[in-house]
């Protein structure tokens, strides 16, 4: 005799764009994928162009088969291109802000490294008059006469 059992399938598995796993490394910390991100907003822009296109060529929006050719036209070259174009950014990026803010961090280094050379100067030299104060001490003391040393140099 047997038994039947009442068996659901198992649902399906989710559909998904795995380009992001492509070009977003999702062990790393967000900082460190800002590239993998802006190369998958690459992706994005491409796709959505494509299905602007394809709407206006066709009348109807693509199907999930039309999607999936679209996918796998992102071959290995094609996703590093975009990982290129994506660090091109970020340096661009990087540059302006660098070009931008310029005059303040010139304005802010000079305006904060005059009065600190002035200080530290000050304070070294003060130090240095201390030892040579101190040690002209210790000589007389030791009974080494400096002044009488310097005169007898000088008429010599």
């Amino acid at each position: 005799m047997e038994i039947e059992v009442n068996q659901t399938p198992a649902p399906p598995e989710p559909h998904y764009n795995p380009i992001f796993e492509r070009l977003v490394n999702v062990d790393q910390p967000m900082a460190e994928n800002l590239s993998g991100m802006i190369a998958y907003c690459l992706y994005k822009i491409a796709k959505r162009e494509w299905a602007t296109d394809f709407f206006q060529r066709n009348g109807r929006k693509p199907n999930e088969t039309e999607l999936d050719e679209y996918l796998r036209t992102w071959t290995t070259t094609r996703i590093a291109g975009a990982e290129k174009e994506a660090d091109a950014v970020l340096l661009d990026f990087a540059g302006s802000v660098v070009d931008e803010n310029t005059p303040r961090i010139r304005e802010d280094a000079l305006r904060g490294t005059f009065w600190g050379s002035v200080w530290t100067s000050c304070l070294a030299a003060f130090l240095y008059t201390v030892f040579l104060i101190g040690a002209a001490v210790i000589l007389k003391s030791a009974g080494i006469d400096l002044l009488s040393i310097v005169q007898s140099v000088r008429s010599g």
